[in-house]
């Protein structure tokens, strides 16, 4: 899954067109096949109005990326019986994250930049409930990118906590492109990325589909 962001403090009028110029990349490149909306105002109402407005304008998979439990679950509703993953997860709100999947059948990304205390999250979560878990280890440049994907793929044929999806969360432009690209090649991931070009979306969409 490769996900291009829109934020929630975007004005409706811009965020349709912005809709209307990823449906025309997916379309034409394979690349994005989801979108991520991001929950700014940390507030409820811009929020859920976003993903519902969004919700109406894109029919494949959509990201809600919220710190605060509440304003999911509200957005949630907009979206009921829709490939939807929920990110924000972490030590701090891992209950509320896990009963949102539950309940609403959806998956979360749970964060932590402890490796070990991450598996133990997912662990914790599965325990809870929550349905599919993808792992974000937050990690913040190449180096660690390749690294840490590295090692997840190694302990995935060990523990089962380890065996998820990995997230990738980038910003924009040729280096967002690149992190995906070798974290594509070594391991099944979440791409979440600010913005890429339209030859950034082309390439990447090459890619996955020699990977197919």
């Amino acid at each position: 899954m490769i996900a291009l962001t829109i934020s929630d403090l975007m004005e409706a009028d811009a965020a349709c067109l912005r809709v209307s110029d990823l449906i025309k990349r997916r379309k034409a490149y394979g690349v994005p096949d989801a979108v991520c909306i991001r929950n700014d105002s940390f507030s409820t109402e811009p929020f859920s109005s976003m993903v519902e407005l969004i919700g109406k304008l894109w029919d494949g998979a959509v990201i809600l990326e919220s710190e605060v439990p509440a304003n999911l679950t509200k957005a949630m509703v907009s979206l009921m019986g829709r490939d939807v993953t929920v990110l924000g997860a972490n030590a701090n709100n891992l209950e509320q994250y896990a009963m949102i999947s539950s309940m609403f059948g959806c998956r979360i990304c749970i964060s932590d930049e402890d490796l070990e205390s991450l598996l133990g999250l997912v662990k914790r979560a599965e325990e809870l409930g929550a349905r599919d878990v993808i792992i974000d280890p937050m990690m913040r440049n190449m180096k660690q990118c390749l690294e840490t994907c590295t090692d997840l793929k190694r302990l995935s044929e060990k523990m089962p906590e380890a065996d998820h999806p990995v997230a990738v969360r980038t910003w924009s432009g040729e280096y967002a492109m690149t992190m995906a690209s070798v974290s594509l090649l070594i391991t099944d991931t979440v791409i979440v990325t600010d913005d890429l070009d339209e030859d950034c979306c082309e390439t990447l969409g090459a890619l996955v589909d020699t990977m197919r």
